[in-house]
């Protein structure tokens, strides 16, 4: 979200809860009559019997600097009476509301507005608390302040999601002020101690100081009990997710017992499941069977952090890890090797027989570890040598279905690294002997024909797992181009298709790709499986010299920065004899100069002076 948007959304908020706040109502009785004032933000009405006999609109929330707005009108009692009514609203720092009937005063009152933070909100643990109680789990992943954080221009995140993208730190001393607010609250708690507390807590996301935050508090003078006090009224009263989680914080550095329930309850959703373990695994006794209880029924981002502090002491709980960990998470972020280490998958592999089922965990926990990441997680596995050693192993007994003969691809592929990585590799998790084995296990399981057999007939009868299919027909070098072109024709954006056919090596086959790459029009309205399919594309050319000038110029002529970085990279793999003094060299000079983008204009300068 940019500036502007986030600005749209703050003053958004702000007036909303500058409404709430003003908004009142009203109810008097007279001679058997009921006299009703309403005030609200951007209008006051006056009824009588409940038809309305005074109104005023405001057209602005500015018009409001007018300290205070009179509504007169009259209405007949049964006997043909007319009464006058007078009511006067207003004022700067207090709302003054003044009603009078023929002279007579009816209603006087002054109230202060003091605009609490958590004011006229619904409170987000008692909303939690309510849903526990009434369905012994909490049925919806929507929070109260949903409405504050999400609009068209912020899409609504999966709980947790965006503690993980947080990276920034916060600014200078803001921990150290936002700790003195807080004990100025525990000091002497009150409206104004606590919103200055809870405004201070909204500036910034808890993950961001969470470390910063507990060396900082260890070191403050304090007493236990107040401390804990005042982190239970802001659990309770918080109507900002950030505030929960830095009551949760606050309680993970004091004794807790007695909030044990509370903390379970709170933690079992996914957005507060990380800092409220912490504050279950700090703050309480014998907090493990609590925190098992709360992986096996959370998910996702909730999943992943439950599963860190998940201590595997019993064995129960390390086949749970092993059988279950990996369901319902999110994968790519270490989830894998938490279960591989917790659930000792290399002690269990280790064993002189295994049930189908921990065969099936293990491939589970091993494609995990290979596709996890910018990078393969495997490689930081200490046990990966031993684990696909054992694992493919017990293969030769338990490879029974091509979905597991597809995991067996995947870890020869993973072995096809150039000896610079084996190097590192041999020097951490591996021994020469163990790839060998490993290599030699596939080897013989893979000389069953069936598997290419199945892998061709999924392909050519459009049937399910035919991404995998793609790896095993490709493990076996096999020529399905005719296949895949064919199934090109209809669905000319599977990017999977392109790349099983990269593998083939052959630049016929590379410029048949490019040609289809005609139907998608303008290379600055791609879609995004488009754009893909261009990126990899251009990617691919770097190892075909001199081929695809014409769709490398195409690219160039966009506006898109990532498709010039690709294509000239690719240029620079390029003799230059193959595209100086085409339009190219022109392409090529016009980024030296203009581009913003500094690696552009880098790669560019090079290209030209290669051949100075």
């Amino acid at each position: 979200m940019g500036f502007k948007e986030e600005f749209k959304r703050e003053m958004r908020n702000a007036k909303n809860d500058i409404a709430k706040e003003v908004e009142k109502h009203w109810v008097l009785e007279f001679q058997g009559h009921q006299i009703e004032v309403m005030n609200g933000m951007m209008e006051e009405v006056l009824k009588v019997d409940g038809q309305m006999i005074a109104q005023n609109l405001r057209k602005s929330i500015w018009s409001h600097i007018m300290p205070f707005s009179i509504m007169k009108g009259t209405f007949q009692s049964k006997s043909g009476k007319t009464h006058k009514v007078y009511v006067k609203i207003g004022g700067f720092v207090k709302l003054n509301v003044t009603v009078k009937v023929d002279g007579k005063q009816l209603l006087h009152e002054a109230m202060k507005l003091q605009f609490l933070p958590w004011a006229n909100k619904e409170y987000i643990v008692p909303f939690l608390e309510e849903q526990f109680h009434q369905n012994e789990q909490l049925i919806t992943k929507d929070l109260p302040d949903d409405e504050f954080l999400y609009d068209e221009h912020h899409p609504k995140f999966a709980p947790g999601f965006a503690d993980q993208l947080h990276q920034e730190a916060v600014t200078p001393f803001y921990t150290k002020k936002l700790i003195k607010l807080f004990l100025e609250q525990v000091v002497n708690p009150g409206d104004q101690t606590r919103k200055a507390t809870y405004e201070k807590i909204k500036d910034e996301k808890v993950i961001s100081y969470f470390h910063e935050f507990l060396e900082l508090f260890s070191e403050a003078e304090k007493d236990e009990n107040r401390v804990k006090a005042e982190a239970i009224w802001l659990l309770e009263h918080a109507a900002h997710r950030e505030v929960v989680k830095f009551a949760l914080l606050v309680l993970g550095t004091v004794k807790c017992e007695e909030y044990k329930e509370r903390l379970k309850v709170i933690a079992l959703h996914e957005e507060f499941t990380g800092v409220a373990l912490f504050a279950l695994t700090n703050g309480t006794i014998n907090s493990n069977p609590t925190v098992w209880n709360i992986a096996q029924n959370v998910s996702d981002w909730g999943k992943l952090e439950a599963l860190n502090f998940l201590d595997a002491s019993n064995e129960d709980i390390r086949q749970w890890i092993l059988l279950e960990g990996l369901k319902n998470t999110v994968p790519g972020n270490a989830s894998s090797l938490m279960c591989a280490e917790k659930g000792k998958l290399d002690i269990e592999l280790h064993e002189e027989i295994i049930s189908g089922k921990i065969f099936d965990s293990a491939g589970t926990i091993i494609l995990a570890l290979l596709y996890e990441g910018a990078y393969q997680t495997m490689d930081e596995y200490e046990y990966a040598g031993q684990v696909l050693m054992r694992y493919t192993h017990h293969a030769k007994t338990h490879c029974l279905t091509f979905s597991q003969f597809f995991i067996l691809t995947q870890i020869l592929e993973y072995l096809q690294y150039d000896e610079e990585i084996w190097e590192n590799r041999f020097s951490s998790n591996w021994k020469p002997h163990e790839k060998r084995t490993v290599e030699e296990n596939i080897e013989e399981i893979a000389q069953n024909p069936l598997w290419l057999q199945e892998a061709l007939e999924i392909l050519q009868n459009d049937q399910e797992n035919e991404e995998k299919a793609l790896a095993v027909a490709k493990f076996y070098k096999a020529d399905i181009s005719d296949i895949v072109f064919e199934k090109l024709k209809n669905n000319p954006e599977n990017v999977q298709y392109y790349y099983s056919l990269f593998a083939a090596k052959d630049a016929q086959i590379i410029e048949r790709l490019i040609g289809i790459t005609h139907s998608f029009g303008d290379f600055n309205e791609l879609t995004n499986d488009q754009k893909v399919i261009v990126l990899s594309l251009i990617e691919e050319l770097d190892q075909y010299n001199g081929l695809g000038l014409e769709f490398i110029g195409q690219a160039l002529k966009t506006t898109d920065d990532h498709l010039h970085y690709m294509a000239i990279q690719t240029l620079h793999s390029f003799d230059r004899a193959h595209w100086q003094g085409t339009e190219i060299e022109q392409l090529v000079v016009r980024f030296a100069k203009e581009t913003k983008d500094p690696d552009v204009k880098e790669i560019a300068k090079q290209l030209l002076a290669i051949n100075e």
